[in-house]
């Protein structure tokens, strides 16, 4: 059984069907209630497919929890979580991002991959096993070519989960709950197709964007592969480990 925080469309939904489609049965989230609801309804047309959709805010600690508590409810356990559902926040060079906008970004997708480990964590240790993945991004990548200016929000939030993955593996390196981290490099979705551009510099940056989606991004189907392969019994024992599709790995 498997938790896919903003699953209701984008990278989440990609994950959330390649799980149903091995027969996993899969809780989607989404601030919205009707999104997480549609998006279970078309899991659910997947031949024999399982799914329940949850509204829940990510920044609600108890909204994550009552994903946990309908997981038990209605599947019996929780096998796997993955901390998918993040914002990008608008692009501009960092003195013309509204200082709120920027804490925005840095609030939302830390505290929630964090408050999605702490459930997740509870659930899984007291059952012995489990597998929390945690999605990265921009910023993850240390080099030259990938500095991400004009998203030091983003790129700020996804190392510091990329560094919170590691340091919460190695607590736990003795158990048989896999802490681990996915970054699917470029990938063509709503958030990076519809961007909120704040400056006529930044709607220039954004350029380099759509061209490099049309020539790197990362394939829907090596997504929905390395998302079952993290899932299965294949990463059992394994933990700490930081995977990384298309661009993400140079």
């Amino acid at each position: 059984m498997a938790v896919v925080t903003g699953g209701s469309r984008g990278i989440g939904f990609l994950i959330a069907s390649a799980l149903v489609e091995q027969g996993a049965k899969v809780i989607v989230s989404s601030r919205s209630p009707s999104s997480a609801e549609k998006a279970a309804q078309k899991l659910m047309e997947i031949p024999n497919g399982q799914a329940l959709g949850v509204a829940c805010d990510i920044k609600s600690f108890s909204d994550i929890e009552k994903i946990a508590s309908q997981a038990v409810e209605h599947f019996g356990h929780l096998d796997v979580w993955f901390n998918n559902a993040g914002i990008t926040g608008p692009y501009a060079r960092t003195a013309d991002v509204p200082m709120d906008r920027w804490f925005e970004v840095i609030e939302t997708n830390l505290r929630g991959t964090y408050y999605g480990t702490m459930v997740a964590l509870k659930h899984m240790l007291e059952q012995n096993q489990g597998k929390i993945i945690n999605l990265l991004g921009a910023g993850d990548v240390d080099s030259k070519q990938m500095q991400h200016g004009y998203q030091s929000a983003y790129a700020s939030s996804k190392a510091a989960i990329r560094r919170f993955t590691l340091a919460v593996a190695n607590e736990y390196e003795h158990t048989n709950v896999s802490i681990l981290a996915l970054n699917p490099g470029l990938v063509s979705t709503d958030q990076t197709n519809k961007l909120e551009l704040l400056t006529p510099d930044a709607v220039e940056w954004s350029k380099g964007v759509a061209m490099a989606l049309q020539y790197i991004a990362t394939p829907p189907e090596e997504i929905e592969k390395m998302s079952v392969y993290l899932a299965s019994e294949a990463t059992n024992g394994v933990t700490g480990e930081i995977y990384r599709l298309g661009a993400s790995q140079e």
